[in-house]
């Protein structure tokens, strides 16, 4: 990176109290850019060498609602902003020209977002492009169910149509059912929490099945960078998050590599992205899951792999040139904290022994730690045990102590 460009303007993580925040906030403050972060009080990420907080004077940080009036009284002449959930990222696209000027961004259009934020609208268009992906139903929890496919239930769950807003509410991803009644049921509990769901085909496999393509394309339009990481474990077992992964070679999913090229050139899309592919051994298909149109958990381990997209991204935003990146470290591990419980289930059930289980965490890259910037990490650590301790001591004294 052109260091003596970048100090110049300095970059603003939107929402960046999480391990992806503290994941940007180092990558870019390695390469001498100053970095700000918005909701990061009290959380783990402040304690970064790197971080700066949004000075008082600045006034009362902003949320997705209020960034435009939040951006227009900045007393400051820009900054390239980095939203980090969908809410930031569609705040950021429907910012006015003038206001997305001086605060510049490498994202998709707002319009790009929605389709890929809604996954009724992302289903309807990889039916479109003939793009593999499970089968999936939009459903009216009011209406009478006997219009719906015939075999819309079987082998289905319930799968939000907002994510984000979905996980909030309900604390998991998706919804399980035994018969179609509960899951009429449950789609009319998700609308009366303003949410919509669909159903949508469960894909068989083990963890080992699940490969996220990530990448950045630039302004041009062009696929700077691809990294793939397979998922090897995951928390909780059905719908749950990536534990452990390796980093594989691109031509192992050749295949998800060409649909979603055609979706993302369909899209017009721009930014760094990480699309969710499962393998169907019943069809030899990789099936789209979804695609994040923003930063995600596990950014900072493909920047360990050699393919920095944050500083892609920051670039791209500034019109500065981006080098590609066509190859990677392969075979490379990492592990997040929540690995114990899905070791734990497997150890439970003869599928891992003691020795496994020691021998995949040792030289597994661990993302809350580095050496350069170690505070945050003890932080994150000493505030887990002390939550650990605290409710082991309220169990203990009882309810009533």
């Amino acid at each position: 990176m052109d260091r003596a460009g970048s100090a110049e303007r300095p970059a603003l993580i939107l929402g960046g109290r999480w391990l992806w925040g503290l994941s940007m906030v180092r990558s870019l403050g390695r390469r001498g850019v100053p970095v700000y972060a918005t909701g990061t009080k009290g959380s783990f990420v402040a304690h970064s060498r790197w971080h700066r907080a949004m000075p008082a004077e600045w006034g009362e940080p902003p949320s997705p609602a209020t960034l435009a009036d939040y951006l227009a009284r900045l007393p400051h002449q820009g900054m390239v902003l980095v939203p980090t959930t969908d809410d930031w990222a569609l705040a950021v696209a429907r910012l006015p020209a003038p206001l997305a000027a001086r605060f510049p961004a490498s994202l998709s259009s707002a319009a790009t977002l929605e389709v890929l934020i809604d996954k009724g609208r992302f289903a309807t268009v990889l039916d479109r492009l003939a793009v593999p992906h499970p089968r999936t139903v939009c459903v009216d929890p009011e209406a009478d169910r006997a219009g719906l496919p015939a075999d819309a239930f079987t082998d289905a769950f319930l799968k939000p149509r907002d994510s984000q807003a979905f996980r909030i509410r309900f604390g998991v991803k998706a919804f399980h059912f035994r018969t179609p009644d509960e899951a009429m049921a449950r789609a009319r509990e998700a609308r009366r929490a303003g949410l919509e769901v669909m159903l949508q085909e469960y894909v068989p496999g083990p963890p080992s099945h699940h490969y996220m393509v990530e990448g950045f394309v630039d302004r041009a339009g062009q696929v700077s960078a691809r990294f793939v990481r397979q998922r090897l474990r995951m928390y909780p077992p059905d719908f749950g998050d990536s534990t452990y992964m390796v980093s594989v070679s691109l031509d192992r999913v050749r295949a998800a590599v060409e649909s979603l090229d055609r979706l993302l050139a369909h899209l017009s899309y721009r930014g760094v992205f990480e699309a969710e592919f499962k393998y169907d051994a019943r069809d030899g298909q990789f099936k789209l899951l979804e695609v994040n149109a923003r930063p995600w958990y596990f950014i900072g381990f493909a920047a360990d792999c050699g393919v920095d997209f944050c500083a892609m991204a920051y670039r791209d935003a500034l019109g500065l040139p981006v080098e590609p990146v066509p190859t990677y470290a392969l075979g490379r591990h990492c592990v997040v904290g929540s690995d114990r419980y899905a070791c734990w289930a497997l150890f439970r059930r003869g599928q891992l022994s003691a020795g496994a289980w020691l021998r995949s965490w040792l030289g597994a890259r661990q993302m809350l730690f580095a050496w350069d910037d170690p505070v945050p990490g003890f932080a994150r650590t000493l505030r887990a045990l002390w939550i650990a301790g605290a409710r082991k001591l309220g169990g203990s004294l009882g309810p009533g102590a």
